[in-house]
């Protein structure tokens, strides 16, 4: 086996961070205004996973300031550098537990079959690395978790060769027990010029799918922009689950194999797998021709090969449990969507469904006339993410540019607005930088007939409004009508007329 001092002069080895380093650009990292915008966004994720996995009401408060010198300020074009500060109230981190959360990639709290904002335990780290990069200051961490009477601050940078914290400074701060929550602050190139549009669309879009919330955006130009909840109910929360049969690879298998307790096969399907009761585990034993009193550790490499093609036959399982999964709910959609003043507005929650051996749930959203903009505007969300970039790459474009609009009486250009949320333990993104997602043909399926059943919906509410509208345009050329020729009649006679209103004209006249 080769050590590092046998490799070949030529030969390096990179760490995670160097690697991700070199390559950031394929995590969204690419230029000034894109990076900006990810900073916040990786930050404030974070910060709503904190407080909702503690199950408290989240107020999350952003801070972007100009560093630059006075020659320079907010409104100028280019990149500047800015301060960056993301505050708060979730449960707080240990000690301990902060050097390596903060400066070390893919590391995390989230490697696990539940749903996450998160998925590859890099967006946070990678944005403290940009901002080292572009500025080489520190990062600041200042923390407390409630019921403490002490909280902690580490000021500290990363060695991104060795992907490893280094601290640089570390004290002890009193706070009140009841205070509780986590301050990032750091430095970063940005443009913001380039980027406010973005930066505030994702914080109008994530007002929608988290109504729950209290935002506050504190901007380089001087404004504060404030999201205040509108709701007082978190959504269920997800629970970690055991792996599913199907969608299991030979490595995995190993891994579970050599960490299991279990004595016999049996027992091991049972304890290992989610929603494999003792009858399934016998027959699918029987079915791949295993002794169900062997110890799983005896299996050979082509034996385990040959298991996992099992799990893909085999047709008795039952579908990933949906317990992993926290999908945003209807009346906190509804509640979201009310900040865009639609007219008419109906959302659908499919039922859940595998993809990959990964349960996902689709949620669809119609929202028509009022306060929307007209034409199609699309909303897309994943694990209550907003997805800004990359539109026309997504799934859910592609099924709204499919849809024929005129079989639910409705046009291209009416104010519309399509809002898709897909939940999952496993989101299919087509990049590291979550912005868009694959058209596989289970989740396109699903986001077609979700919206589909809103546009019945929404096209017989519509039809309906326009037959009232009609109505009472009829009606008021009928008032019209009968004026006219009451003043007609009136004139022609030389008489007063007594009652010419709409449905009470009797033609009465008096001298």
């Amino acid at each position: 086996m080769l050590t590092p001092k046998s490799y070949n002069s030529d030969i390096t080895e990179l760490s995670v961070s160097a690697w991700f380093y070199r390559n950031r650009t394929i995590a969204g990292f690419d230029n000034p205004a894109r990076s900006l915008y990810v900073s916040i966004r990786e930050l404030v994720e974070n910060s709503l996973d904190a407080c909702e996995d503690e199950r408290t009401l989240p107020e999350v408060s952003v801070f972007l300031t100009s560093e630059d010198n006075e020659t320079t300020d907010a409104f100028s074009t280019g990149p500047q550098i800015f301060g960056l500060v993301v505050k708060d109230n979730g449960k707080g981190m240990r000690k301990e537990d902060i050097p390596v959360l903060i400066g070390k990639m893919l590391t995390g709290t989230k490697f696990m079959l539940k749903q996450n904002r998160g998925t590859f335990g890099l967006g946070g780290s990678l944005a403290l690395l940009y901002g080292q990069v572009t500025t080489q200051e520190p990062i600041e961490v200042v923390t407390g978790k409630q019921g403490e009477a002490f909280g902690h601050r580490i000021v500290m940078r990363l060695d991104i060769e060795a992907n490893q914290p280094i601290i640089l400074q570390e004290e002890m701060i009193r706070k009140a027990p009841h205070e509780s929550g986590t301050m990032v602050s750091y430095k970063l190139q940005g443009d913001w010029i380039r980027s406010k549009k973005r930066i505030v669309d994702y914080f109008t879009q994530t007002a929608i799918i988290v109504p729950y919330a209290t935002l506050i955006f504190e901007t380089p130009d001087g404004n504060v922009l404030k999201y205040d909840r509108v709701i007082d109910s978190l959504p269920v929360s997800p629970k970690a689950m055991k792996p599913h049969p199907r969608g299991i690879d030979v490595e995995l298998l190993k891994k579970m194999v050599s960490k299991t307790r279990t004595k016999n096969m049996k027992s091991f399907m049972n304890n290992s797998f989610q929603r494999i009761g003792k009858s399934i585990a016998q027959d699918f034993l029987a079915y791949s021709d295993i002794d169900p009193d062997r110890d799983p550790q005896t299996l050979s490499q082509n034996e385990l090969v040959e298991l996992m093609n099992a799990f893909e036959s085999y047709s008795r399982f039952l579908p990933p449990s949906p317990k992993s999964l926290s999908p945003a709910g209807t009346e906190v959609l509804l509640a979201g969507v009310k900040r865009l003043s639609p007219e008419i507005v109906v959302f659908k929650q499919r039922s859940p469904n595998v993809y990959e051996g990964h349960p996902f749930i689709i949620e669809t959203g119609i929202g028509y006339g009022g306060g929307l903009e007209s034409g199609i505007n699309i909303y897309r969300f994943a694990n209550r993410i907003p997805l800004l970039y990359d539109e026309k790459s997504d799934v859910t474009y592609r099924v709204v540019r499919d849809l024929n609009l005129r079989n639910y009486g409705l046009r291209q250009e009416d104010p519309l607005a399509f809002v898709m949320h897909i939940c999952s333990t496993k989101i299919p993104y087509k990049t590291v930088g979550k912005e868009y997602i694959g058209d596989v043909d289970i989740v396109r399926r699903e986001i077609e007939l979700g919206f589909k059943d809103c546009l019945r919906e929404v096209g017989n509410n519509v039809r309906k409004r326009n037959r009232v509208h009609r109505q009472k345009k009829r009606e008021s050329k009928l008032a019209e009508y009968y004026n006219f020729v009451a003043a007609t009649l009136s004139s022609a006679l030389k008489r007063s007329v007594t009652d010419s209103k709409l449905f009470g004209f009797d033609g009465g006249v008096s001298d």
